[in-house]
C-alpha cells in the first residue's frame, strides 16, 4: 500500500475520533442545557408555589386574627354582665349575705378582671399584625428612661439599678417599639422583683455591622433547653403564683420585632439571670457610652 494512502487512512481515523469526540461533548452540552432547564423550571415552579402558599398563610393569619378579635370582643358583653351583677349583689346584699358567700362573690369579681385583662391583652395582640406602621426616628434611650420611671413609680420601694446606653436611635414605629421595650423591661422588673438589689440594662452591640439591642437582668434566669417556648402565646416557664402575668408578652414583642424585619432571642442561666437580644431591619446610631439611672 502507497504511503500517501497509508498516511490518509491516519488522517481519517484520527478527524474520525475527534469527531466522535466532539460529539460526545455536543450530546453532554446538550444534555447540560436540558438539565438546567428542567432545574431553572423546578425552580420556578417551586417559587409559584411558594409565593402561593405564602398568600394562603397570610389569609389565614389574618382569618385567625380577625376570628381572635371577634370572640375575644364579643365575650366581653357577658363578662361585663357578670361583673355587674356581682358587684350588684355585694351593693344590695350586704347586710343579708354571710362572709362565705362575699368572698365567693368577690373571688367572682376577681376572676371576671383577671379574665377582662386577658381578652383585652388578646385584642391587643391581635391588632399588632393589623395597625399601619409609621416610620420615624424613635430613640430608644429616652424611651428606656421614661419606662424606667414608670416602673419605679409603680413600687417605690424597690432598689432598682438601670443602666441605660445613651443615644439609642432607630428608625421604627415608635408606638410599636415602646411596646416592645415597655414588654422586655417590664419582664426585667417583675422577674428581678424578690431580689434586694436588682440591676436591669439597656444596651447595644455592634458585630460584623449589625446591630443588635438587648435588655438584661440579674434575676432567676432561665433553662436554655426552654429558650425556643419563651415566645410561644401563653406558655409560661413560672406559675402565675410565683410570677403575674398572662404569657403573652415576649410573643408580642417577637410579632413587632418581625414586623420591623428583625428577629429576637434570648440567653440565660438558671439563678444568673437573662438576657433578650433583638435586631432591626434599619441600623441605629451606634451610642459611644453609657450612663446610669439608679432609680
Amino acid at each position: 500500500m502507497p504511503e500517501s494512502i497509508i498516511e490518509l487512512k491516519k488522517l481519517l481515523e484520527q478527524r474520525t475520533n475527534e469527531l466522535e469526540s466532539c460529539e460526545e461533548r455536543l450530546r453532554s452540552v446538550i444534555q447540560d442545557n436540558t438539565d438546567r432547564k428542567q432545574i431553572e423550571e423546578a425552580l420556578r415552579e417551586s417559587e409559584v408555589k411558594l409565593a402561593s402558599r405564602a398568600l394562603e398563610l397570610e389569609a389565614a393569619n389574618r382569618e385567625l386574627e380577625a376570628f381572635n378579635y371577634t370572640v375575644s370582643h364579643d365575650l366581653r358583653s357577658p363578662l361585663t354582665t357578670i361583673g355587674g351583677f356581682c358587684e350588684l349583689l355585694l351593693g344590695l346584699g350586704k347586710s343579708h349575705l354571710d362572709d362565705q358567700c362575699k368572698s365567693i362573690i368577690r373571688h367572682i369579681c376577681g376572676t371576671v378582671r383577671h379574665m377582662d385583662q386577658l381578652i383585652e391583652t388578646l385584642m391587643n395582640f391581635s391588632r399588632i399584625s393589623n395597625r399601619e406602621m409609621t416610620r420615624e426616628t424613635v430613640n430608644l434611650s429616652t424611651m428606656a428612661d421614661a419606662l424606667a420611671a414608670q416602673l419605679k413609680m409603680g413600687e417605690p420601694q424597690r432598689q432598682v439599678n438601670f443602666i441605660i446606653a445613651k443615644g439609642v436611635k432607630v428608625e421604627g414605629d415608635a408606638k410599636l417599639l415602646r411596646e416592645v421595650l415597655e414588654n422586655l423591661l417590664g419582664n426585667a422588673w417583675k422577674y428581678t422583683g424578690k431580689l434586694e438589689k436588682a440591676q436591669i440594662e439597656f444596651g447595644v452591640n455592634e458585630t460584623n455591622g449589625t446591630t443588635t439591642y438587648f435588655v438584661r437582668d440579674n434575676g432567676p434566669g432561665f433553662d436554655m433547653a426552654q429558650a425556643d417556648r419563651l415566645f410561644i402565646p401563653f406558655h409560661r416557664l413560672h406559675s402565675r403564683e410565683e410570677f403575674a402575668g398572662h404569657g403573652i408578652g415576649l410573643s408580642t414583642a417577637q410579632r413587632i420585632i418581625l414586623r420591623h424585619g428583625g428577629r429576637i432571642w434570648a440567653e440565660g442561666e438558671p439563678g444568673l439571670g437573662a438576657t433578650f437580644y433583638f435586631t432591626l431591619e434599619q441600623q441605629a446610631e451606634f451610642p459611644t457610652r453609657h450612663h446610669q439611672v439608679a432609680v
